[in-house]
């Protein structure tokens, strides 16, 4: 990577961190939220807190912790698990697990190293957590070290699982993937070099493939049970790839830091459409959202765009349209009808769409 790709990382990915001019004060750091959703509530974890926010009227419930500690920050994704946990990653080393309805702390794992970049997976009753310290973290339901898996590079994102083979798979700012064992921890296989890091999810597709974007410019088919790979696509001018693909009836759709946005099949990785951007400067981070025949993505100019999966623009809102100051680089969500999207630069912290991108409401941190 050169020095300006360096740069965009240490900025918005919150590695850099900024010192307080008061001596002995904590570090904090900056990012993006972190966004999740169920049927009642959105979960955003943003800067020194993470909310529950209904669905119904935009409303706080609760707030973790009751008072900001700037010692603790929040940008990963939260993840429900199926036993009624919120499982929310910190910068301060911490995996913290939370009561859904209330926000109450019900344990925290103290183990990792580093920050907590990516969301952490629960599958089976356990929990999966990824941190910027090399090692995926495997825990049980109580938040006991159960094994660790060390790689060779930080992970960004959130592992996906395989229940075919019983795999996990990592990506990693090594430039490869890793297939783990979600038993024991043990490798299963690691991909060749892939040409550039690989910061998001896995797509996944239930025939033994697995979809990658890197920071290469190539969206990699990968074998499932080998690692081997399968095919590859070249992003226009070799534009980097942030989050993983959203892979729906057979079609990979995912943008670039260029502003461009692909429809790609899947079993070809051949390009179905392209939408180029409107603006300079134009940065697509998050993974879209595919609901029936229609997909709606985001980029940091703040807009929400929705376009026919034949890839026609069907409509555009943005997050500020006053100002213009608002930038979303956190992937779209849905539930209960609406569109939900994650700003930073502007007061509303998230605003929900109906799926024709009228607005129904806001919510603004109350201080």
């Amino acid at each position: 990577m050169n020095r300006k790709q360096y740069i965009f990382i240490l900025l918005f990915i919150g590695i850099a961190v900024m010192l307080s001019a008061c001596a002995g004060a904590a570090n904090t750091a900056t990012s993006w939220p972190g966004l999740t959703v169920d049927d009642q509530f959105a979960y955003v974890a943003y800067n020194t807190q993470v909310y529950a926010v209904d669905l119904s009227n935009g409303k706080e419930v609760w707030r973790f912790p009751d008072e900001p500690d700037n010692s603790v920050t929040f940008f990963a994704d939260p993840e429900l698990t199926d036993d009624g946990q919120l499982i929310v990653g910190g910068y301060d080393f911490n995996l913290y697990s939370l009561e859904p309805d209330t926000g109450n702390d019900i344990w925290v794992f103290s183990g990792a190293e580093n920050r907590y970049i990516g969301a952490a997976l629960s599958d089976d009753g356990s929990i999966f957590a990824p941190d910027a310290d090399e090692n995926l973290y495997s825990l049980d339901s109580d938040g006991r070290l159960q094994w660790t898996f060390t790689s060779e590079g930080e992970s960004w994102a959130q592992p996906v699982t395989d229940d075919e083979c019983s795999c996990l798979f990592l990506s990693s700012m090594d430039h490869t993937v890793y297939a783990i064992d979600p038993q024991d921890g043990k490798q299963k296989w690691q991909t060749e070099e892939l040409g550039g890091a690989v910061v998001g999810t896995p797509a996944f597709n239930n025939d033994g493939i697995i979809y990658v974007g890197t920071f290469g410019g190539r969206l990699f088919a990968i074998d499932a049970g080998d690692g081997s790979t399968i095919n590859e696509f070249a992003t226009k001018d070799n534009a980097w790839i942030w989050s993983g693909p959203t892979l729906a009836d057979g079609v990979l759709y995912f943008g670039d830091l260029k502003g461009n946005f692909y429809a790609v099949d899947a079993e070809t990785l051949t390009q179905k459409w392209i939408r180029e951007p409107e603006q300079d400067d134009e940065e697509i981070i998050g993974s879209p959202l595919v609901i029936d025949d229609h997909v709606f993505f985001t980029n940091n100019f703040g807009d929400l765009y929705k376009y026919s999966t034949e890839g026609v623009e069907i409509d555009v809102v943005n997050v500020d349209p006053r100002d213009g100051n608002g930038k979303i680089y956190t992937g779209p969500k849905s539930s209960n009808g609406l569109i939900i999207v994650a700003a930073i630069q502007v007061d509303e912290l998230l605003v929900a769409y109906g799926p024709d991108l009228t607005k129904k409401w806001d919510f603004i941190p109350a201080e």
